[in-house]
């Protein structure tokens, strides 16, 4: 199984979010400036993190993008549900198979996939978060002049 950059760049956006929001929303710029990500290719990302309920968008001169929810109840999980949709190693699985009644290996890859969600379900945002502070507080604070 291979996540798409959409999964993946979906939690990058939701941990810069959470590291910069504050009491401000953060700029969809800033985002892309601190994340190298495009801001149209965030703007389709954050699309369904909005309807997911794990992000709230703030119009407006000072607007931007704020959590929805606090960081320790945002999941990994979540957020590629959100962005990816269900975690299914085989599309039989979410599909529906003529076969399902015989096929012998279908309870492997539900058993694999259900593992995944349980996985990705232990991990918050909020310990993402944590780890960042953990691995940043060394480096030396970058000016940009």
């Amino acid at each position: 199984m291979k996540l798409s950059t959409k999964g993946r760049y979906a939690t990058r956006i939701l941990l810069c979010i959470s590291r910069l929001q504050g009491d401000q929303p953060v700029p969809k710029k800033r985002i892309s400036e601190q994340e190298g990500i495009s801001t149209d290719y965030i703007e389709q990302i954050i699309v369904p993190l909005k309807n997911a309920g794990l992000v709230n968008s703030v119009r407006g001169l000072r607007g931007g993008f704020r959590l929805a929810k606090e960081p320790v109840d945002i999941t990994v999980y979540d957020i590629l549900a959100a962005s990816e949709g269900d975690i299914n190693l085989v599309g039989c699985l979410a599909e529906g198979c003529s076969r399902s009644d015989s096929c012998v290996v279908q309870r492997v890859w539900q058993g694999a996939s259900d593992e995944l969600r349980a996985y990705f379900s232990k991990i918050t945002l909020k310990e993402l978060h944590d780890d960042y502070l953990k691995r940043t507080a060394n480096q030396p604070i970058m000016f940009n002049i």
